[in-house]
Formats: structure tokens, sequence, C-alpha cells
């Protein structure tokens, strides 16, 4: 694949390739090169536990490449920042720190290269991937919810501090804070789609010792649930989303994100997807 350059790669951040990887030469951060997809190592500290929904992006890449050039290090300033990660990393030269689903998306497309940009600072990657990555609202509330956790439990920041480094607010830091309240069980239930993040947030709100799935024998209701509704419904609340018929596309996307499972969310774009 030949070179490419857009804007977008133009506008990323990067620094000089230093002279021990394998393209020796020295290039200015604002001009990305190709490389192989097999010199690339993911980053282990991506918080982006699952890459979702690559079919549509893979496809494109296809036909016309990879438009914006991923955001990599040289393995040995990667290493030298976070020596524990040497087996994860292996042979690779170079760690992928942003363009995770695009480098996923160009093996499901079977390409060969890929354009890079070249960074040498590897110091804070996991803040600049959490930034990344939370900024395109592309990860799970509560990967969101553990990657920020991660940044106060690294960096020591607040939750003021926190929020303005990925520039959203208090609450919304906040918010997905009070996801780490739960139970290790219900974290995994949150993650493969048998409890909805609002249910979860509910649960949250309970001591761990009073911590239960939705439905589950001995479950305390939430305690958002009125008790007189809660017995009409066997303890568990169902829940109404409410739309606005007013609202945008995006108002009416962030009202089913909120109420929706994941499972039951992909369940519903298919078959908006449908002809």
């Amino acid at each position: 694949m030949g070179r490419r350059t857009d804007l977008s790669s133009l506008l990323a951040t990067g620094a000089d390739t230093p002279a021990t990887a394998p393209a020796a030469r020295r290039r200015p951060d604002t001009t990305p090169f190709t490389v192989a997809v097999g010199e690339l190592a993911d980053n282990p500290d991506n918080p982006r536990h699952e890459l979702r929904d690559l079919e549509g992006l893979a496809e494109t890449v296809r036909e016309r490449g990879v438009l914006q050039a991923l955001g990599v290090v040289p393995a040995a300033v990667f290493l030298a920042a976070h020596p524990h990660h040497t087996e994860a990393v292996g042979a690779a030269p170079y760690v992928v720190l942003h363009g995770h689903r695009r480098l996923a998306a160009a093996r499901m497309a079977g390409l060969d290269e890929v354009p890079v940009l070249v960074r040498e600072d590897a110091s804070r990657t996991d803040e600049d991937a959490l930034i990344e990555n939370v900024q395109r609202d592309d990860l799970t509330e509560l990967e969101q919810a553990q990657a920020i956790q991660g940044l106060i439990t690294a960096y020591g920041y607040s939750q003021r501090q926190v929020a303005a480094r990925i520039g959203k607010t208090q609450g919304f830091v906040s918010q997905r804070l009070s996801l780490m309240k739960l139970r290790d069980d219900i974290q995994e239930a949150l993650a493969d789609g048998r409890v909805s993040v609002e249910d979860a947030r509910r649960i949250a709100r309970l001591p761990r010792e009073d911590q239960a799935l939705p439905g589950v024998h001995g479950a305390l209701p939430t305690p958002s649930v009125p008790a007189a509704r809660s017995e009409r419904r066997g303890g568990r609340d169902y829940g109404v989303i409410r739309i606005d018929s007013r609202g945008t596309p995006e108002d009416v996307v962030e009202a089913l994100r909120r109420h929706l499972a994941p499972a039951a969310l992909d369940r519903v774009l298919e078959l908006l997807g449908r002809p």
C-alpha cells in the first residue's frame, strides 16, 4: 500500500522515529509512512476491551485503505516505560497507541501495510488512550469507568481533574465511577449484556452485601423503585424508556443506550439496519 496522507493524519500527534527502529530514518511527526501490519503490537493498556462493529469498517478499509494514520511508538521506548508488558509486545518493533480499531479492520480486510505516525514518548500512554477513546465514545460505560478509575489510581487525579483531562463534565466522571461500586459478578453481567446500564446504576447505590442481579431470588429492590411498584413487579423495575418525539436522533440513541443492555442495543441496531 502506498503512502497516504490526509488532513486528520497531519493533525495527529507524534514524534520522530528513533534510530533504533527498523526504519532507521528519522521522520517529522506530521509525515506518515507505511509499516507492515505484522510489525505492530496492540497496546496492552488499551482501555477498549472489545472491538465492536468491525465488519463495516473493514469493508471501507478494503476499498479505500486506512485513511487516518495509526499513532505508534517504538517498542523499545514503550517497554522502557512499561517493562511488565515485554511478553505481550513480543518481537514487534512498534506498539500501537491510537487506532486499534483501524488496525483490527486492516487485518480483517487482509491489508499488508498501514500508515503510521511515530512518537517517542510512552510514559503516559494509558492516559492518552483513555482520552482518545472517551472522546470518540467508543467504549462501553463500564470500560470508561475502569479506565477512569485506572487514571485516578495511577496519577492521583481528582474527579474534577479527570473530567478536565478527558473533556467531560464531573457528573460524567462520577456517573461512570459509580459502576465501580458494583460487585465483580454484577460487573461481569453488565459487560456481557445481562444487566442494563440503568439497572446497574441503581444496584450500585446499594451496599455490596445487598447487591444482587435483577430477578435473582432474594434480590433486594433497587433504591429508586417505590415499594408498591416493586411488589407488583416481583422486585424488578422494568422501567420505561421515555423518548421525546421532538428530540434529535442523538437524543434517541442516548436514551436507548442508558436503558438497554449492550446485547439488546446491538439487536435494535441490527433491526433498524434491515431494509
